[in-house]
């Protein structure tokens, strides 16, 4: 099951939220999300003091009794990665968004044109966050971290799992189905029972023939070539 990407959105005028919402879903409809949608801001706070978290917050500044900039500096407080996007029909408020550290702030009447630009831009630093994560390989008190990046693919070998990377190969004492519940959720997948590919390093696949870029050659399993498909394709068009 691919990670759901949490959005909420939260202004007072339906209509527009309604809109945005559509254009959410239009705009990224090959990602697995979730969006809220908040006419009355207390009722997020309300959420988030009971400990709900989100991803991706579209915040109207100027509402009755919680505006948007007091919400984004609850969100701030949390500690949590998050990106805040401001949409307002006011430009006067565009320095306290660049105070608060927002990631996006995109005026109302622009919104067909700067709404997929926010969206590509959290994209691309989530992919930037990708490709500086480490997985962590330890036994016995010995450990390395190699970079998810530098994942090719990993094997099953008997009660092991074998990672084959950009540098070497490794070799971690734990079942595979136990290594692909800490892999990254949506990045990786199954191509048979004893073999899971890095998606982000697959250059063609052609009937049941997967090639990397690196230039290996794996075979997925019959069974398993519809739903390899639709997530490699998935995670393409999400790119």
């Amino acid at each position: 099951m691919e990670e759901v990407i949490k959005i909420a959105i939260v202004d007072d005028d339906r209509f527009f939220a309604c809109k945005l919402y559509d254009n959410i879903q239009n705009l990224w409809s090959g990602k697995n999300m979730s969006v809220d949608i908040y006419n009355n801001p207390e009722h997020l706070l309300k959420k988030l003091e009971q400990g709900s978290r989100y991803k991706i917050y579209f915040l109207d500044i100027e509402m009755p009794d919680t505006d948007g900039i007091r919400l984004a500096k609850y969100i701030k407080q949390s500690g949590e990665e998050e990106y805040i996007v401001f949409i307002t029909s006011y430009e006067k408020y565009a320095l306290q968004s660049i105070k608060l550290e927002a990631f996006y702030y995109i005026m109302k009447e622009e919104l067909d044109s700067e709404l997929k630009k926010a969206l590509e831009k959290i994209h691309k630093e989530e992919c930037r966050k990708w490709k500086t994560r480490d997985f962590l390989l330890g036994a016995n008190s010995k450990y390395k971290k190699v970079k998810l990046d530098d994942i090719f693919y990993i094997e099953k070998d008997g009660k092991d799992a074998v990672f084959y990377c950009k540098d070497a190969k490794y070799t971690e004492r734990k079942p595979l189905k136990t290594i692909f519940k800490e892999l990254p959720i949506g990045e990786f997948a199954y191509i048979n029972n004893g073999q899971i590919v890095n998606l982000r390093c697959i250059s063609k696949f052609n009937k049941d023939e997967i090639k990397l870029d690196s230039g290996i050659v794996l075979h997925c399993s019959r069974r398993m070539k519809k739903g390899f498909e639709e997530k490699m394709l998935s995670f393409w068009e999400s790119l």
